[in-house]
């Protein structure tokens, strides 16, 4: 197991459960229909879907989307998904294990398809919408108008460059230094506030951070992104255990334990040295780039940008320590 995960008390809710009728199609609104982050998931077990609707809106605890029955007179928008019939079961299993019991349940819905085609379908309905509930009701969920991963990951842009518009310089043990290094610090920790968002819902909020880290680093696409960005290759000490350390392979294996034992390291240890200021550079340069190429589709960049256009890896000098 993941040494982080390990650490995780993941799942201590009652497992969700599959629906009673699961020869009905799934009324999805939220990250698990087409072309938001975790369809992925499920997509293969999908035979057909079409857009739809269904009586009620959708509510936001936390940045998850909870469909709220009661607000009958609206209705929400989202997609009916239909599974082959010897795919149900691992289709159902998969949606049960996405989403927490603490925050859902299921319960059936009269959906209209886009053609005025009325369809029964199961709904995950969120529990308590008394409780923690923020914000309006909204009449359709994306990923794309989540607020952490548009503006969080453009403000972490913008302070990193206000920062060190010039990339860490050498420079004295100073309150000027220090100044800059906290910065840094604090535009690393709200970059993780964006990573943590994301494998929320590509992963699922079901499972604890210390998993979806873990599954983060084993995904192919992470990978593949801390490649095509050119994240530097690197090595840190763990901080709670200084025999081990923690490697980024220049394939980006590694890079989801490394860029955390990286944040581990700014919350446990005291001042560090200049070294340190490059080391958090880096990994807010390789991880900032690689969440941009990873969120290309689902968030906003600079008027007649591209991801390519709009990395930090301008900060980095070509002889940046590994």
């Amino acid at each position: 197991m993941d040494a982080f995960a390990a650490e995780e008390d993941d799942l201590l809710m009652s497992p969700l459960g599959s629906p009673d009728d699961r020869s009905l199609p799934l009324f999805a609104y939220g990250s698990l229909k087409p072309g938001e982050l975790a369809f992925g998931l499920i997509g293969p077990l999908v035979s057909r879907h079409v857009q739809a609707s269904a009586s009620g809106a959708i509510r936001l605890r936390d940045g998850l989307p909870l469909f709220d029955p009661s607000a009958a007179e609206l209705a929400a928008r989202g997609s009916l998904l239909f599974f082959d019939a010897g795919k149900a079961d691992e289709a159902w299993q998969i949606v049960a294990d996405f989403e927490p019991s603490t925050q859902y349940k299921w319960v059936t819905t009269d959906a209209m398809s886009e053609d005025g085609v009325p369809i029964k379908a199961n709904v995950l309905a969120g529990v308590k919408l008394n409780r923690g509930v923020s914000g309006d009701a909204v009449l359709e969920w994306s990923a794309r108008h989540d607020p952490v991963l548009g503006e969080g990951l453009a403000e972490v842009r913008r302070l990193v460059m206000e920062a060190v518009p010039q990339g860490v310089e050498a420079q004295p043990d100073s309150p000027d230094f220090w100044r800059l290094f906290f910065r840094l610090q604090a535009s690393y920790l709200l970059l993780w506030s964006v990573v943590e968002r994301y494998t929320a819902l590509r992963y699922g909020p079901a499972l604890g951070p210390g998993n979806r880290v873990g599954r983060l680093g084993e995904d192919p696409e992470f990978q593949a992104a801390l490649k095509t960005v050119g994240a530097r290759p690197g090595s840190v000490v763990d901080s709670r255990n200084p025999t081990n350390r923690v490697n980024l392979g220049p394939d980006g294996i590694g890079g989801a334990r490394y860029y955390y034992a990286v944040r581990s390291n700014l919350s446990h240890r005291g001042k560090g040295a200049f070294r340190d200021a490059r080391l958090v550079l880096r990994a807010i340069v390789g991880l900032h780039d690689a969440m941009l190429e990873l969120l290309g589709q689902h968030v906003s960049i600079p008027e007649g940008s591209v991801p390519g256009e709009v990395r930090l890896r301008i900060l980095l000098p070509p002889d940046a320590l590994a």
